[in-house]
């Protein structure tokens, strides 16, 4: 960042920010907006103008604008107008983004004083002052963290309605995540973990057939509210994603059951995977390892403990970053694990988030722990036009397009995982896809791929 945004107010308004297009935008994600007909009627560079109609979804038994939906339609005026400085920055949750390119925004205060009741539509104007202005650019661009105060004023039928004062934290995405030189972990960051295992644990549980079905009960105590709530968002993004979720668990587990004698599982990324209490005792109580962030293993304590779990389960967290840490070291440290024993690794959920050079890393790095002639290691991978956007199915640009707005872009994929898993030490590899696995001519099921690769 060089103090200075990248492109003109002209084209960020035509891309990015102009009242239609952030109108249809935060209804997407913010259903309660769309369901009280809630507007922005106007954006400038540091300006936003919103309307909150009078209507029986936004009243109160006065029959005048309930309290909390303006002090709602403070809070994304007062965004809106925020993110109008961080000119050519995606907004995450609401943009196409990634981490690397996005910005996150969030109300960290508000003090909302009500002058007299709303008889009328509701206008609500956020105008930030030029030297203030000046100050956020400043910062943001120069790759410093935000923390303003902003004036939102409300008016109806010509009457001062409210006046709020908003305070807003802003900051690029990537400095949310933790480093090495700056383990502080940011509160917005372990939230966008504890989302993203909480919605595949949702997709799990919600993911029915009458053909195949898996125990969902520990993934529905797992997901809880938000998963739910999640995983049902993408799910109607993706009709084929409940079979996708479905066809995945079940290969996985059925690849488990098919090592002999298995003695070790290893799970990477596990966030709130219940594998270690469905299928403990079905596969002879093996050891497992789960790997994944500190921060998500500690959601994932939280979880288990409220689950009373079989406490003679043999499990070990360990913490690791799959971008720094190398997983053999992390293994070979704990005294219970032996790369000659009789070991399936789980890869699930992560190929498309890491560059290929990272995929082959991690993936080599896991072959040289494959030391018994029946250990294997199971991945998932979707095919290349899903990352470059070129699959002809409307309906996995939409999914893809939601998985950006979470933050979570598929960066890799592989249209032959033999291939692929050739490069990385694994020269004995079966894959199939979905379709394939499910017994499906759905092109869409054709797209995402399951890979078993062994010495």
């Amino acid at each position: 960042m060089d103090g200075k945004p990248a492109v003109s107010w002209e084209e960020d308004y035509e891309q990015r920010v102009n009242p239609e297009l952030m109108t249809e935008l935060l209804h997407n994600a913010i259903p309660v907006l769309k369901a009280v007909q809630w507007k922005v009627t106007s954006v400038t560079e540091g300006g936003c103008e919103s309307v909150l109609p009078l209507t029986k979804a936004s009243t109160n038994q006065h029959g005048t604008h309930q309290a909390a939906l303006i002090s709602l339609s403070a809070d994304y005026t007062g965004g809106l107008a925020l993110t109008t400085l961080l000119r050519g920055v995606p907004l995450a949750g609401i943009h196409r983004c990634n981490d690397e390119d996005s910005a996150s925004l969030w109300l960290a205060a508000m003090d909302v004083k009500y002058r007299n009741p709303s008889t009328g539509h509701l206008t609500a104007t956020c105008d930030i002052p030029a030297n203030i202005a000046r100050t956020v650019q400043q910062r943001y661009f120069n790759g410093k963290r935000v923390l303003v105060t902003l004036p939102v004023v409300f008016t109806s039928n010509g009457e001062l309605v409210a006046e709020a004062e908003m305070r807003y934290f802003a900051q690029p995405s990537i400095q949310l995540k933790p480093t090495k030189s700056n383990p502080r972990i940011s509160p917005i960051f372990k939230q966008k973990l504890k989302a993203s295992a909480r919605m595949i644990a949702g997709l799990r549980a919600s993911s029915e057939s009458k053909n195949i079905r898996v125990d969902q009960s520990h993934e529905r105590q797992a997901a809880g509210p938000h998963g739910e709530l999640l995983a049902n968002r993408l799910n109607g993004v993706l009709p084929q994603l409940k079979d996708m979720v479905l066809a995945r668990t079940r290969h996985i587990d059925e690849t488990l059951r098919s090592v002999e004698n298995i003695e070790q599982v290893v799970i990477l990324g596990v966030g709130l995977d219940m594998r270690p209490f469905r299928m403990n005792e079905e596969l002879g109580r093996p050891t497992f390892f789960e790997l994944d962030l500190p921060e998500m293993l500690e959601e994932r304590d939280r979880v288990i403990s409220e689950m009373k779990p079989d406490a003679s389960i043999n499990r070990h967290s360990m913490s690791a970053d799959f971008k720094v840490d190398k997983i053999s070291q992390l293994l070979l440290q704990n005294p219970e694990f032996d790369p000659k024993r009789p070991t399936a690794v789980v890869f699930e959920g992560c190929s498309m988030y890491f560059t290929r050079e990272e995929n082959q890393q991690i993936l080599s790095d896991i072959a040289s722990l494959l030391q018994h002639p029946d250990s294997l290691v199971w991945c998932d991978l979707v095919r290349e036009n899903v990352v470059e956007g070129t699959v002809p199915s409307p309906d996995i640009k939409k999914f893809t397009d939601g998985m950006e707005e979470l933050g979570e872009r598929f960066i890799f994929g592989s249209n032959s995982p033999t291939d692929f898993f050739l490069t990385c030490d694994l020269p004995q590899t079966k894959s199939t896809t979905v379709g394939e696995f499910l017994g499906s001519n759905d092109p869409v099921l054709a797209t995402y791929q399951f890979a078993v690769g062994s010495k």
